[in-house]
């Protein structure tokens, strides 16, 4: 025993020790994520999970783990435990791609979300400021772009807000009476020739403003999402910012490799 003024300081390794989780813990948020992929993309059929006994078997996990990766989903959102059902997925989600739907074909068909349409917050003409200007090609700060902005509904379930800001010669084209699907098909319908974009994504907090609007609580996850559009000829025709609801999963697929370290700043 050492005496309280000689105890030995701390090794970074303690320091570590302390701060990682237990592996039951490691195991349990493992098993969480394993589930949650398989109920995303239909390995229970009909979103009604196998009981405990069968998912320890399944994956070979001790009852205690099995148990807590359950409760972490149940903490999530995703499951809830239904008299007479058992353990049940209680929110959908809707997988989107992170690519240009083709020209002869609807957006909600091409990506099967269902029926989709647009409820129109916002349609005039302003001047564009800098960090517009910046973002859509040949725009210079003051020139006119076309600001549109609405909620995005799939089947009357309101998934997304966006706000885009169309440059001039591509909005001059565009007629407000026929936005009546989605964004992509408005921009076709004016002659506007896609060709690519550029999405970011952040992952935030609801504000109330985008609260409402989603049907969703202030302070839920949302994601906020960066656009470019690009015509055929590489100009950015389009900038958009949007707010995701957290049950949108965007799927961004076959992305090259890339050299990160060498493209971290230094």
């Amino acid at each position: 025993m050492f005496p309280s003024d000689q105890r030995p300081e701390p090794t970074e390794s303690d320091q570590v020790r302390e701060l990682l989780p237990a592996a039951s813990h490691l195991s349990a948020r493992r098993l969480r994520d394993l589930l949650r992929i398989a109920l995303r993309t239909g390995e229970f059929g009909s979103g009604r999970l196998p009981g405990e006994a069968e998912l320890i078997t399944h994956f070979q996990a001790p009852p205690d783990v099995v148990r807590e990766a359950l409760d972490l989903l149940r903490t999530d959102g995703l499951i809830e435990r239904r008299r007479g059902l058992g353990t049940v997925a209680v929110r959908p989600e809707y997988v989107v791609s992170g690519a240009m739907p083709p020209a002869e074909r609807p957006f909600d068909e091409y990506l099967r979300l269902g029926r989709m349409t647009p409820r129109l917050l916002h349609w005039a003409w302003s001047p564009a400021p800098r960090v517009v200007a910046d973002q859509l090609d040949d725009t210079r700060v003051g020139d006119d772009c076309l600001c549109i902005e609405y909620v995005a509904l799939a089947d009357q379930d309101p998934i997304a807000v966006f706000t885009n800001y169309v440059r001039g010669p591509e909005a001059a084209r565009l007629d407000q009476a026929l936005f009546r699907r989605d964004f992509y098909a408005l921009l076709y319908s004016g002659g506007v020739d896609l060709a690519s974009c550029d999405v970011s994504l952040q992952a935030a907090l609801a504000d109330d403003y985008s609260a409402d609007l989603l049907h969703v609580l202030p302070g839920e996850p949302v994601m906020l999402m960066h656009q470019r559009i690009h015509d055929r000829a590489g100009r950015v025709v389009d900038f958009a910012l949007g707010t995701l609801r957290s049950e949108l999963l965007m799927d961004i697929g076959r992305i090259p490799r890339i050299d990160i370290t060498g493209s971290l700043p230094h």
